[in-house]
């Protein structure tokens, strides 16, 4: 999986993860609460720049990792900027059929671009999460944040659980590349659908086959795992008041609170 390569090879990879649990929380939470454009930019901006400082992470890496949430987030948006109008002043319109008056005004733009804002500068922060801190770190400091130990296991297992569903699927589309599967679009709908039909019913039985080399292994509901080493992180939570300052001292003075 791409984050987990980025994560393991990031320079922030032995810092105690509990920091940077507290580091995201904090940004994403006045990014999403400040409910502002230039906030939700600047958080992008902050964060990514700070990925790639400290992290260590590639710009390109990055960037390919935000065109993910932005395509979905393009295609949102536009039915928040393009909805049908009523009589009132529109920047754009047409008419669809003869009958339907569709459009953009003011008010619908600028709410399409606060929530694309807003859901990337949110992104920049988990993506800051989990392209330097590895999912086993990841799980041990929920543990150590008094998550309930149901949902830490639970998380850990659908993690798992990803890699086999993965795994399978790889499997079963190179079988099918192999008996010349996907020549011909026809041929190609075919074997996709054979293939999702496929897929989950052997990814429960070999997810079956896993849960029983768990108990043959004496699991009783708890993953035991030993305690990382990690160089303390206490830096980032200045780090974290310094972010938070900036954001708020932004939303002050887009709405004008500062002179």
């Amino acid at each position: 999986m791409g984050t987990d390569r980025c994560a393991y090879l990031s320079r922030l990879r032995r810092v105690d993860p509990v920091p940077k649990v507290w580091f995201t929380l904090a940004a994403l939470l006045v990014c999403l609460l400040a409910d502002s454009i230039a906030v939700g930019l600047f958080t992008l901006a902050a964060l990514s720049a700070l990925n790639l400082a400290l992290g260590g992470q590639r710009a390109g890496d990055l960037l390919r990792f935000l065109r993910v949430p932005l395509a979905f987030l393009v295609i949102g948006c536009l039915t928040i900027v393009l909805r049908p109008i009523g009589q009132g002043e529109a920047l754009w319109a047409f008419r669809l059929l003869g009958r339907w008056c569709w459009g953009v005004t003011e008010e619908n733009l600028r709410l399409g671009v606060l929530v694309c804002c807003k859901a990337m500068g949110a992104v920049s922060a988990m993506y800051f999460l989990s392209m330097n801190t590895p999912m086993t770190d990841l799980t041990a400091a929920l543990e150590r944040l008094k998550l309930p130990r149901l949902f830490v296991e639970l998380v850990e297992l659908i993690y798992r659980f990803i890699f086999l569903l993965t795994d399978t699927a790889a499997s079963i589309h190179t079988a099918q590349q192999a008996r010349l599967g996907y020549q011909g679009f026809r041929r190609s709908i075919r074997s996709m659908g054979e293939l999702l039909s496929a897929v989950f019913v052997r990814s429960l039985h070999r997810g079956n086959r896993v849960f029983s080399a768990l108990e043959s292994r004496g699991y009783t509901g708890c993953l035991a795992t030993l305690p990382g080493q990690y160089a303390p992180g206490r830096w980032l939570y200045g780090l974290a008041a310094a972010v938070a300052v900036c954001q708020l001292l932004i939303l002050f003075a887009e709405r004008r609170l500062l002179p």
